[in-house]
């Protein structure tokens, strides 16, 4: 009996449980809460898709959820021969290689896997959320990622950076259903794979599989974001360092073949990037970082060790001059126009087009500062730890880091890529800078320097809540600008595009009337910034969108919007016939306008004061794009801002927009001083307009305004400066009409 007791006992036992690794799996589950309930921070506000992209993001997923639920997996088919005639009039757009496929195929399939098993309804609900599930499983990858770098105190750390970083939650918050959180998902989880491939306890067939499956990854990465190609960058750079690393260069050479390999091969099978990727400088760099460490080994393997660096560089040369000779005839896959201005950023003012989109600006230094505070400096200590370890896994962060730095001082959108980089430098330099303070003394510390030690607990103690301070005020600090009320913001259509926290329907109203009172015969014209809401919420043709695959066409627009009635008309007519009968489609433009309105004391009426992001910003942009930057100065006087006469009279936009100047006034201690209706512009006025339609008879006019949104209609409510915006859809009106 007693035996049998034991024997129970021992049965019933508490299971032994690892408390370090039950400490870190809470921790992990609480840094995934944490980014989830920040990433959904917008749903007050509406349960939105954010921004422009994610709309034909949604267009074209539906487009594979609907041929895949009525012909199986045939359907895909469909999606690869589909050209979408509802964007791009007349010519239309070939979907498959000019979109993120591995989005679209990735969030139709898993839709339709949890369907079928939770019984989902609503696409859009889905990829609502699809952004904000992605962001908080890759804190958990870049966990997996930093741990191989610098430990699991680092790993954790990153993982929490990454959970709270602006830069990455502005671009991965509820409804961005566009390609980085997906893309930085497999990207971190390829890099994490790639690290442990090369861990000298891994079995040939584990190593040669991870290292496979890592560059497949990365491909598919490539498929779902252009961006994606710089971590090719990454391994083409890191390939050309292994050799000189204490490891085993046949295996690193076995693994670089299956890393280049599945990466190139992946890459190529879909449309986008595809075939041309191989010959792209990713794909180059890749290759010739591989070459150069198979080069390595053979003249190691093969020469006597005293004669191994003069062999080396006379084969590197020959190699070199071999490859730029069949380079020259076969020739290197150019870079599109933002990828070029990323490595070359003085090239930025060459094309107007890349100029203009916002996500394309510099970085500022206060913007970094904002955005990484003390991170900055404990990258920086972190960047020291890890040259001192000559490892491969410190190799790879350093060399990402450097890269990720670089690339996104050129574009704001790239700031996702210099987040991870100080996520991963900031997290090796706390933890190290913490162990190093609160590190118990050694035994072989001598007595002096013990009681030093020991008489210092307090200022220890200072040091953990300084560095808690340091680490938590930017969460909280200013009020409005931190990093949480970053996050806290409206989807763009929710506020109209405006910068407010608060709904703002002009734009649900336009697409809304658009859908119902226009044809769907018709076509719309419209600056490239609002062409995804129109085709896709609106259901409506559009000349141009943000795609902005044809510069030209976009330049036409500009052109449109900038010249004379007669020239516009005539040009807006020939872009709207359908080449199929001849015939002239409905066509209809949409302008946008934002700013300001308040009520005049002097008169009682509303005033409005422009600029807040429509195009009555954007004005400059239709000049420099569609007539050329040395006729800015027709239009806009010196700031490029302020309208000049001629604008407001002999411009086709000029005519669209419903203003008549009043009067200049100049900002003065937050208000606005009027400068009398006689005063001249000057650097620092800006024009007060009143609300007045000029094309307001349909019998003699060729545009009829048919929709003015209640922005622009509803008066002012106070001498309070309000924000507002306005959409109005003029019909072109032709003779037959």
């Amino acid at each position: 009996m007693e035996a049998q007791g034991r024997s129970f006992r021992r049965m019933v036992n508490r299971p032994n449980l690892d408390r370090r690794g039950l400490l870190v799996g809470m921790s992990l589950v609480l840094v995934f809460s944490i980014a989830l309930v920040i990433r959904v921070l917008p749903a007050k506000y509406g349960f939105y898709l954010n921004e422009f992209d994610p709309y034909f993001n949604f267009h074209a997923t539906r487009f594979i959820v609907d041929h895949i639920s009525v012909a199986g997996l045939g359907g895909l088919l469909d999606y690869f021969s589909w050209h979408d005639t509802q964007t791009w009039f007349p010519e239309g757009r070939p979907v498959a290689v000019t979109s993120q496929v591995g989005l679209h195929l990735t969030a139709a399939l898993l839709f339709l896997f949890f369907k079928n098993i939770f019984g989902l309804i609503l696409l859009y609900d889905f990829l609502v959320l699809f952004p904000v599930f992605f962001g908080a499983l890759t804190t958990l990858t870049l966990f997996l990622l930093v741990r191989r770098i610098g430990g699991t105190g680092a790993g954790l750390f990153a993982a929490l950076i990454m959970a709270v970083s602006p830069a990455i939650i502005q671009r991965g918050n509820l409804g961005w259903f566009k390609s980085e959180p997906l893309a930085l998902f497999f990207a971190t989880l390829a890099a994490y794979l790639l690290l442990s491939a090369y861990d000298t306890n891994s079995r040939s067939r584990a190593y040669i599989w991870r290292a496979a499956l890592a560059g497949g990854l990365f491909g598919y990465a490539n498929t779902a974001w252009g961006g994606s190609q710089f971590f090719s960058l990454v391994i083409g750079l890191l390939l050309f360092v292994v050799p000189f690393l204490d490891i085993n260069l046949r295996r690193m050479a076995s693994l670089g073949i299956a890393l280049v390999g599945s990466n190139l091969l992946v890459s190529a099978l879909l449309p986008r990037p595809g075939p041309a990727y191989i010959m792209s400088p990713g794909g180059l760099v890749m290759l010739a970082g591989l070459g150069f460490a198979i080069l390595v080994l053979a003249v190691k393997s093969s020469a006597d060790t005293s004669r191994h660096p003069s062999i080396l560089v006379k084969t590197i040369l020959a190699a070199g001059v071999a490859g730029l000779g069949l380079l020259s005839f076969i020739g290197i896959t150019p870079l599109s126009g933002r990828y070029t201005t990323v490595l070359y950023p003085y090239l930025r003012n060459v094309d107007p087009l890349v100029e203009s989109v916002a996500e394309h600006a510099i970085p500022t230094g206060s913007e970094n500062f904002a955005i990484f505070f003390i991170l900055i400096f404990l990258s920086g200590f972190g960047a020291l730890i890890l040259m001192k370890k000559r490892t491969l896994p410190s190799y790879f962060a350093l060399i990402f880091a450097i890269s990720a730095i670089y690339v996104a001082s050129s574009f704001s959108r790239l700031l996702v890529l210099s987040a991870l980089a100080f996520a991963i430098l900031g997290s090796v330099g706390i933890i190290e800078l913490i162990s190093s303070v609160l590190r118990p003394p050694s035994t072989t510390t001598n007595r002096r320097k013990l009681r030093i030690l020991n008489s210092r607990p307090k200022a220890r103690l200072s040091f953990a809540v300084v560095m808690i301070l340091l680490l938590t005020i930017p969460l909280v600090y200013p009020s409005g600008q931190n990093w949480i009320s970053t996050a806290d913001i409206p989807a763009s259509i929710v506020s109209s595009s405006l910068p407010i926290r608060e709904p703002v329907p002009d734009w649900m109203e336009a697409l809304e009337w658009i859908n119902e009172n226009t044809t769907s015969k018709s076509v719309i014209a419209a600056w490239w910034d609002y062409g995804y809401w129109i085709s896709v919420m609106g259901n409506r043709t559009t000349l141009v969108d943000n795609a902005t695959i044809n510069s030209t066409k976009i330049g036409l627009l500009g052109k449109m919007f900038m010249s004379n009635e007669t020239t516009a008309v005539n040009l807006l007519d020939r872009l709207t016939v359908d080449p199929h009968n001849g015939q002239q489609r409905p066509a209809y433009v949409t302008v946008f306008v934002a700013g300001q309105k308040f009520v005049d004391h002097r008169s009682g009426q509303t005033i409005y004061l422009l600029g807040g992001g429509g195009d009555e910003s954007k004005q400059v942009w239709f000049i420099r794009i569609g007539l050329g930057r040395d006729r800015v100065n027709d239009f806009l006087f010196e700031d490029e801002i302020s309208p000049r006469p001629e604008l407001w009279q002999n411009t086709f936009l000029g005519q669209l927009l419903p203003f008549r100047f009043v009067e200049y006034a100049a900002r003065s201690e937050g208000f606005l001083r009027s400068q009398g209706p006689d005063a001249e512009w000057q650097n620092g006025f800006r024009g007060l307009y009143s609300y007045e339609v000029k094309y307001d008879d349909s019998s003699v006019d060729p545009m009829a305004l048919v929709f003015a949104s209640s922005g622009l209609t509803t008066p002012a409510k106070t001498q309070a400066l309000e924000q507002f915006a306005g959409v109005l859809v003029y019909e072109r009106i032709n003779e037959t009409q």
